[in-house]
């Protein structure tokens, strides 16, 4: 056993040499099959801890990550095998993935760190940093051939970069092909076969239906009076809190604001199926192109409710297995406000890290009121079985005592506090909110003659 673990220690420390390219022998490693699989359960742990550290709420741990690591592993072991047989080594059948799994131990730790801490990346920086990762990678698998490979006849670096290449391959092409689960996942919400599924044929015929029926009820906006529209829209069905969000929502905008006939929802839920439109941007499009026809962009006002988990890249989660969705940006939601001619616009999203929202939708027409905690992975922000803090503080408490939709924002934003929310609101759209108080259109028109 002294043995055994001092020659795990060896090639920890000579993997770690390898990684950040300080000098290092192939004598420094211990080659054996016994290290290869202590590799495996070293990479393996690691992964298991760095997928905890990364994991939103109401995930649980998974056995399924196993597939992903043995897949890895049978790719890693097929490529060394072909490079043994090609360089006439059979040594490389297990010196090479011993020396690539102990060098890429401070790669995945790196590689995790930045969603760990729950760096924003400005808009197309994360992109950059995947890229400098997988530089790091082909660079530490040529490193690690360069290494093991120590007497080769002829050209060694050219079967070193040969060698690189190959070992690299599974990280292009495994997930395309292979189990690609991470340790922690989303609880199994899935029922016991009673509720159809989302994309069997039935459903998606009714849902053709629905979504033609949701936008045929929506009445016309009226000459000379601020008419408010609304749009409730939640693409991620793991969490029943944001069915709860969408519904309370409606109904507190049609009692007290009067967007009776001028309110719809598009929600992913397994419950509602059958009975409200899907959430995706397909729809949102339709449902913005139809109240942009319906009203008059100088005078009337659509307000748009988005809630939802966060991709990584700060986009709206659309999750609806086993439909593949797009996640929603915030350029997509401005493009399809854009295309749809609505000039004044209420935008309300409710979910982690949306502070990218609000460059990418302010302006002079626009009032933008987001969820934006501190906190990396606060409470409640991307869902659960209740409602959002965001969805409470406007929904439940501000516009139940205000007489305004202007006020009732102000008033969520300060109930929720500068440290988890963010308040923007543009001169035009200041002007035209004057016109929406408690009690809709016709008590407003009624104020003014006043």
């Amino acid at each position: 056993m002294a043995y055994f673990l001092n020659a795990l220690l060896r090639n920890l420390l000579a993997g770690l040499r390898t990684a950040f390219f300080l000098p290092v022998e192939r004598s420094a490693f211990r080659l054996d099959m016994a290290q290869v699989l202590a590799m495996f359960v070293a990479s393996g742990l690691v992964d298991i801890v760095l997928d905890a550290l990364r994991a939103q709420p109401g995930t649980q741990f998974t056995v399924q990550g196993l597939d992903g690591e043995l897949y890895a592993l049978g790719l890693l072991m097929l490529t060394s095998g072909i490079l043994a047989a090609l360089y006439r080594d059979v040594a490389l059948f297990v010196a090479l993935p011993i020396a690539v799994l102990a060098s890429f131990l401070p790669v995945q730790v790196l590689h995790a760190a930045p969603a760990i801490a729950g760096v924003a990346w400005p808009p197309g920086w994360a992109a950059i940093f995947d890229l400098v990762m997988l530089a790091w990678m082909l660079g530490v698998c040529v490193r690690a051939t360069w290494i093991i490979s120590d007497t080769p006849p002829r050209h060694r670096f050219l079967r070193a970069l040969l060698g690189g290449v190959l070992l690299t391959l599974p990280l292009w092409v495994g997930p395309l092909s292979g189990p690609y689960e991470g340790w922690w996942a989303e609880a199994d919400t899935s029922d016991d076969g009673e509720r159809p599924s989302p994309a069997s044929e039935p459903v998606l015929a009714v849902q053709g239906t629905l979504i033609d029926d949701a936008l045929d009820a929506l009445e016309d906006a009226r000459p000379g009076i601020v008419d408010l529209y609304f749009v409730g829209f939640a693409p991620d069905a793991r969490h029943e809190g944001f069915r709860m969000e969408l519904e309370n929502a409606q109904h507190v905008l049609d009692e007290r604001f009067g967007t009776h006939d001028r309110s719809l929802l598009l929600l992913n839920n397994r419950d509602t199926a059958t009975t409200l439109p899907y959430a995706t941007l397909t729809n949102l499009r339709r449902a913005l192109q139809e109240i942009g026809g319906a009203i008059d962009p100088e005078e009337d006002v659509v307000m748009v409710y988005l809630t939802g988990g966060a991709t990584p890249d700060h986009a709206l989660a659309a999750v609806h297995p086993p439909l593949d969705l797009v996640d929603v940006t915030p350029g997509a939601v401005k493009q399809l406000l854009d295309n749809a001619g609505i000039r004044y616009r209420v935008i309300v999203v409710s979910s982690c890290t949306t502070r990218d929202w609000i460059d990418a939708l302010q302006d002079d027409d626009t009032a933008i009121l987001v969820y934006a905690p501190d906190d990396a992975r606060p409470a409640g922000c991307n869902g659960g079985e209740t409602t959002s803090p965001l969805a409470e503080a406007l929904f439940d408490r501000a516009l139940r005592t205000t007489d305004s939709l202007a006020a009732g924002l102000a008033k969520a934003a300060d109930d929720l506090g500068p440290q988890s929310s963010r308040l923007v609101v543009g001169a035009g759209i200041a002007r035209q909110m004057s016109g929406l108080q408690r009690g809709g259109p016709i008590r407003s028109a009624l104020l003014q003659l006043h």
